[in-house]
């Protein structure tokens, strides 16, 4: 049996960590239990939550006929038609849950007893999530006050009520529909309705993000006349926007927060942004050390990139849109609304839908937006119309180039330096840095990968070793590479240095001391200067990858594809890159790899939508 799974290992199902998992808890003898838990490791670590006892046939082709062993071991597994009985034999290992094993079997599925705990935890907060009334009248006149100038604010609207009636809302939309606006607008009716010192939190997944938060929120109360906010109602107003990790003081690698079941996170209100990214873990833990009191907001984009951790829970949530609201919630919203909204029968009534609201009218893209048409064309996976879009001559924000050979490649390094040319002549004229650091942020290459031609690490060198040459910088000899204006990504969290993942900073010039330090742009407004040597993990920047840089906004991207397939390309990860430009988007891609990139969805196991359908059945 030791031949079957280093067999497996080499084709590529199994890992070898997982195989190692699977002989800790189980003897040479169990050898279709053996082979159960090494899929599921495998499986978890690609993201799911769960395995389907169905995926555990195996449908492989073994291009060496004669390794009869290994064929006939196949062929064994494939005719097994009743796991669950052989599992029952297992008692010590697998169970339904109700005693804790190793393994757990629930829905026709097999977990990690972690995950399926986990899964529970979030489960049972959602189907507690129930509709609590508020003072209609008031709400009403503070609605009416936020949004006397929108025209198409009925989506913004529903998202503050379901805020306020429920300890738990999603507000789901695309860039540009307003979710970051609406933050402001939910602090400041929370204040307006609780006439209490109030604490509120807002966070996001990466420190970018609650840069852009920070300034959103200041902007916004900036605005905000005296006559409608006292000063007692403006120190409920958080100064800045954090990371969960920082906020939870959560440990790097163990994930260990001071906070538990007796150690609560006393807050009234936590707004979370960019929810897709966080994973079941991570949404468990916050779910286990809120206290009941506050209210959590989640907001997010279901079709981006979900977390790199196992799940893909904001979009499983989401799933719930589709339905319609209950009947006593329905006659509430509508007096919010002025009796607008339209009843309709034919959809079924689920309490879920209650507490999520989707974004749909887009106030940064006109109608007529190429990246507008082209994010929606991807979310539909709509090939023909994404290939006649790419035709039309009048679409001033998309560029689409196929990559066929080696001068293509080369013409588009050359549009790189000629983009970050204009940085360096900026640079030489400019010494804000606050300006500075806009002017970087106007344009960004993202790549979906990190190795070989097309990643990051490549095109960065090239990109700097080309600005060498055409003397667009100029090497100095005491710093090696180091020299101003050059762009980096930190890679790894730093609470100390309070720098995190996705940080981008630029070299400067220290008069004073006479050195070249990086200069960062904090949540607070502030900047963070930090000595060279002291830098945490960093890779260069004029290119980074996907996954680095969601979260973030830049007036024009370049977007850079592979010559061949990865299991990492889907279609979550080009309406990422995509929706990460605001005014232009390049895209540099072989033809074979763009279109056959949109047609892979990511899929995930888990059993939270079943679960929770379960229980609304359970309850009529």
């Amino acid at each position: 049996m030791q031949y079957f799974f280093k067999k497996l290992c080499e084709i590529g199902v199994i890992r070898l960590i997982d195989f190692y998992l699977a002989s800790i808890l189980t003897s040479n003898k169990q050898k279709f239990l053996k082979y159960s838990i090494t899929l599921l490791s495998n499986s978890i670590s690609k993201g799911n939550i769960c395995l389907p006892i169905s995926k555990l046939h195996l449908n492989i082709n073994i291009k060496n006929k004669k390794n009869t062993f290994f064929l006939k071991e196949i062929k064994k597994i494939n005719c097994i038609t009743n796991w669950e009985q052989i599992f029952s034999f297992e008692k010590d290992i697998i169970s339904n849950g109700e005693r804790i094993t190793p393994i757990i079997l629930e829905n026709n599925c097999l977990y990690l007893y972690k995950t399926w705990y986990e899964e529970n935890i979030i489960v049972k907060n959602f189907i507690k999530n129930n509709f609590i009334p508020q003072k209609k009248d008031k709400i009403k006149n503070i609605l009416n006050i936020l949004f006397h100038n929108y025209k198409n604010n009925f989506f913004q609207k529903q998202a503050i009520y379901a805020a306020l009636t429920h300890r738990i809302s999603i507000i789901n939309g695309s860039p540009g529909t307003g979710k970051t606006n609406i933050i402001s607008k939910i602090i400041f009716t929370f204040i307006k309705i609780f006439h209490k010192p109030l604490n509120i939190k807002v966070v996001a997944t990466t420190g970018k993000a609650s840069v852009r938060l920070t300034q959103s929120i200041n902007n916004f109360f900036k605005k905000i006349s005296l006559n409608l906010i006292n000063k007692e109602e403006k120190k409920n107003i958080p100064d800045k926007a954090t990371t969960i990790h920082r906020l939870l003081k959560m440990k790097i690698y163990t994930k260990n927060t001071l906070f538990n079941n007796k150690n609560k996170l006393n807050i009234d209100l936590l707004i979370i942004d960019e929810a897709s990214m966080i994973d079941f873990n991570l949404m468990s833990i916050i779910l286990t050390i809120l206290s009941k009191k506050t209210k959590l907001i989640l907001l997010g984009d279901e079709y981006q990139l979900p977390s790199i951790e196992y799940g893909n829970l904001f979009k499983d949530l989401c799933y719930f849109k589709k339905f319609f609201f209950t009947e006593k919630y329905f006659k509430w919203l509508n007096i919010i609304n002025n009796n607008k909204l339209k009843k309709n029968d034919n959809i079924p009534k689920n309490f879920f839908r209650n507490f999520i609201t989707e974004l749909k009218y887009n106030y940064r893209y006109s109608i007529n937006s190429g990246i507008h048409k082209l994010a929606l064309m991807i979310k539909q996976g709509n090939i023909e119309k994404i290939k006649k879009l790419f035709l039309l001559k009048n679409n001033n924000d998309i560029n689409y180039t196929n990559i066929l050979n080696e001068k293509k490649y080369k013409l588009m390094i050359n549009a790189f330096i000629y983009e970050y040319k204009k940085y360096f002549i900026f640079l030489q004229k400019n010494n804000n840095h606050k300006e500075i650091l806009q002017k970087f942020n106007n344009y960004q290459i993202i790549c979906a990968i990190k190795y070989s031609l097309f990643g990051t690490q490549i095109i960065n060198n090239i990109i700097e070793k080309e600005l060498f040459n055409k003397k667009i910088i100029i090497n100095n000899i005491k710093y090696k590479n180091w020299y101003i204006g050059r762009p980096i990504i930190i890679t790894q969290n730093n609470y100390f240095l309070n720098l995190f993942n996705g940080d981008i900073g630029i070299t400067f010039f220290d008069k004073n001391e006479k050195k070249l330090k990086i200069k960062f742009l904090l949540a607070n407004g502030k900047y963070q200067i930090i000595p060279i040597k002291n830098l945490p993990s960093y890779d260069i920047a004029y290119a980074i990858t996907v996954h680095k840089s969601q979260g973030s906004e830049f007036k024009n991207v370049s977007l850079v594809l592979p010559n061949k397939l990865y299991p990492i390309l889907t279609r979550e990860l080009i309406y990422t890159a995509i929706t990460r430009a605001k005014k232009k988007i390049n895209i540099y891609s072989n033809d074979l790899i763009f279109f056959n990139t949109i047609k892979l969805k990511i899929k995930r196991f888990s059993n939270i939508r079943k679960k929770i359908i379960n229980f609304i059945n359970k309850k009529k």
